[in-house]
This record gives C-alpha cells, structure tokens and sequence, in this order.
C-alpha cells in the first residue's frame, strides 16, 4: 500500500509539472503572438502616406523593442522626407544589433545624406551599434563634414566604438583653435573613454591651457576616468562661477561618470 500511494504522488508530481511546463509553453507562445500583432501594427503606421504616423511608428518601434522590425525599417533611409530619414537611422540605432551587417552597411550608406541632422543620427546610430567598420568614415566626418552638428556627432560616436586608434583624430580636432567648442568637447569625452594612464599627463596639460569652460569640464571628467582623482574637485570648483549652461553641462557629466561607475 505504501509503494502504491508513493507512485500515485510521483504520478501526481509528474502530471502537475507536465501541466505547468505546457502552462508556460502556452504563455511564451502568447507574448510571441502579441508581438507579432503589435510589430505588424506598427509596420502598418510605418507604411501610412502620414510622416507623423510613420515617425510615431518608428518611435513606438524603439519603445517596444520590436527588433524584429528592424529590416523593414531600412527602407526608411531612403524617404523623400529628411525627418522620416533621420528617425528611421535612430531606430536602428536601437533595434538593428540583431541584423548588424545589413542595418551597418545600409547606415553606411547614409552618411553622405544631404541633411546634417539625417548624417548626424546615422552616425549616432553606428556608434550606438558599435559598428567598427565606420571608425574611418565617421574619422573623416570629424575632420571635414561642414556641420558643426554632424561633427559633434563623430567625436562622441568615436569614443562609443572603443577603437583607440581614433584617438589621434580626437585629438586634432580637440586642438584645432577654429573648431566648434561643442565638437571639442565631445572630443575631449571620447579621448577620455579611450585614453590610458599614459596619455594622463598629455590630459592634464590639455586642461590646464584650456580657456572653454566646457571643454576643461570634459577634459577633467577625462583625467577622473584615467584615474586621478583629484580631477573631480577641479571639475567641481567650475560650478562656483557657472552660469545655467556650463551649470547643466557639469551636472551631467557628473551623471555619467556615476553611471560609468555603475556598470
């Protein structure tokens, strides 16, 4: 009797695990179902002759992870409209890992795209995908795209792709005295995700001769990562005699930072 009532509860257990095992096949089906239906909905509002439907779309994509839509977004770098053109290269910037040689060459493509904000999206988005191939031609865009924007957009994707050999990159348009302070300072940032302790006193000298608040900012947070600490002080002291944006600037690099620490 006692073996009888052992197997009667290894049959119940077996019976029981079987039944949640299906319960949770049949749930995983179920979010894929749903995600079909939400990916093909948005497809649908892509493909609206509406340019505010199709960016919605394209925004929705991105807040609903919808990576398997990311080839069909391709398509979307062509649009005659440069806002269809730009949101699209964002999109992909966040769901196109997944397809990286297809979405990487097509971004390719788009960075001679006549709309500075259309080349500056692709090229946050090769960075956003660490895309290694476009180290060169997004290199090049630093030094001779004629948009500030764009060129900002460079510095900051280089120090996202991690390649040190841009480094010598940064660093001209770092020093080039012609230069929009914005693209500096973006550049200053990318040195310092990219530099080793050796480069720690070339940075340091950097910071010290640098007259733009905003870049000595950058050049300090760049000298904290390489690990003097003391850096972070000096980048605070810059707040005694901020105004609003330098303020914003420095508040936000701080935010960084802690994130960087985070990780």
């Amino acid at each position: 009797m006692r073996l009888a009532n052992q197997s009667q509860r290894q049959l119940r257990k077996l019976k029981d695990a079987d039944a949640a095992a299906n319960s949770n096949r049949i749930e995983v089906e179920w979010i894929k179902i749903m995600e079909r239906a939400n990916i093909n909905a948005l497809l649908d509002k892509r493909d609206s002759d509406d340019p505010t439907l199709q960016v919605a779309s394209l925004m929705d994509m991105v807040d609903t992870k919808a990576y398997a839509a990311a080839p069909k977004i391709l398509r979307l770098l062509k649009s005659p409209a440069a806002d269809i053109r730009s949101s699209a290269a964002y999109a992909l910037g966040y769901l196109g890992r997944q397809d990286l040689k297809s979405v990487g060459a097509a971004l390719m493509d788009s960075l001679d795209d006549p709309e500075e904000i259309v080349r500056s999206e692709v090229v946050e988005a090769l960075g956003e995908l660490s895309y290694i191939q476009a180290v060169a031609s997004i290199e090049y865009l630093l030094r001779n795209d004629a948009s500030p924007l764009v060129r900002a957009s460079a510095a900051e994707a280089l120090g996202a792709l991690g390649v040190s050999e841009a480094l010598s990159t940064l660093e001209l348009a770092l020093l080039d005295v012609d230069e929009d302070d914005s693209v500096r300072a973006f550049a200053a940032n990318s040195i310092g995700l990219l530099a080793t302790e050796q480069l720690l006193p070339k940075i340091a000298e950097y910071a010290r001769s640098e007259h733009s608040l905003s870049v000595k900012a950058e050049l300090l947070a760049a000298m904290y990562c390489q690990g003097e600490i003391g850096a972070i002080n000096q980048l605070l002291s810059l707040l005694d005699n901020a105004d609003e944006s330098l303020a914003i600037n420095i508040l936000n690099i701080l935010t960084d930072l802690t994130e960087r620490q985070m990780r």
